[in-house]
């Protein structure tokens, strides 16, 4: 996505935007865009690390406002279509550690990393955890939305692991009938066709086959960094309880309960981060 794109679709906020080509792991280089609004804020810079083949347009509505109050650095990560790499690409290239990794080189290019906020969802959040886990990564905390404590990939996905990529298109449209059923909020289905229709499908079958058997430990007592987890009530999608049991195991977590998964992609989330930080961060 180009400058112009990106200012239109968040509805032209007042703020600088930047993008960037950031050399990451195993020679992948990922796209950043860097949002520096252009009131002066002494707010914390975030690093913001979307889900699994998400697109920037789910996140319009947050960042539209967001932006205009802090400096933000959205995150692509590697299994979407910015992402850039010049070898073929193993499913080992998508697994969980390949991101931390990501995160770690992408911290230490935007550098003062003790005074970043991180953010992130589903793969994103679940990523910055094992980033801390693993002390890659380091910051003054991280809001997270449904971070997985393993990845529930639907009965009707298990044959994109199997199948040739190019096969995934017919196969999507399968899927997006489940979807339509399975969630309860059209917003969050929305979100997710968009996602779907306009990923890389070869880089998506070689995620769904890294990621399959993720499973998230549970000792989390050692992160002492805070960290929010934000559930929704609402959400079918991402598995049940798994906020509350990875919050419950965090060192220094708490649970954040908003009304909707659509809710947590809306502009009236930012009071909430800005509480729980004020409340745990500073």
């Amino acid at each position: 996505m180009d400058i112009e794109y990106v200012r239109n679709l968040l509805g032209s906020p007042d703020c600088d935007i930047q993008s960037q080509n950031i050399r990451a792991s195993g020679e992948f280089s990922l796209q950043v865009y860097t949002f520096t609004p252009k009131k002066k804020s002494s707010k914390s810079p975030v690093i913001f690390v979307a889900g699994w083949a998400s697109v920037m347009d789910g996140w319009a509505p947050l960042l539209s406002k967001w932006v205009e109050c802090r400096t933000i650095h959205y995150v692509e990560t590697r299994e979407k279509r910015s992402a850039q790499v010049s070898k073929s690409l193993r499913p080992r290239d998508f697994s969980m550690v390949c991101h931390t990794n990501d995160l770690e080189c992408i911290a230490k290019h935007i550098g003062k990393e003790e005074e970043i906020l991180w953010f992130g969802s589903s793969l994103g959040a679940t990523a910055i955890l094992e980033g801390f886990l693993d002390e890659k990564i380091a910051g003054k905390g991280a809001f997270l939305i449904a971070p997985n404590a393993k990845f529930k990939f639907p009965t009707w996905m298990v044959p994109l692991t199997m199948a040739p990529w190019w096969c995934y298109a017919p196969l999507i449209r399968v899927g997006l009938i489940y979807l339509k059923w399975r969630l309860n909020e059209p917003a969050q289905y929305v979100r997710y066709k968009r996602t779907l229709t306009q990923a890389h499908l070869l880089r998506l079958k070689r995620s769904l086959q890294a990621n399959r058997k993720y499973k998230l430990t549970m000792d989390l007592d050692k992160i002492s960094f805070p960290v929010a987890i934000c559930a929704a009530e609402s959400d079918t999608l991402h598995e049940d309880g798994a906020a509350h049991r990875i919050a419950n195991n965090l060192g220094n977590g708490v649970i954040v309960n908003v009304p909707s998964n659509q809710y947590a992609h809306e502009a009236d989330l930012i009071k909430d981060i800005d509480n729980w930080e004020k409340l745990h961060c500073d």
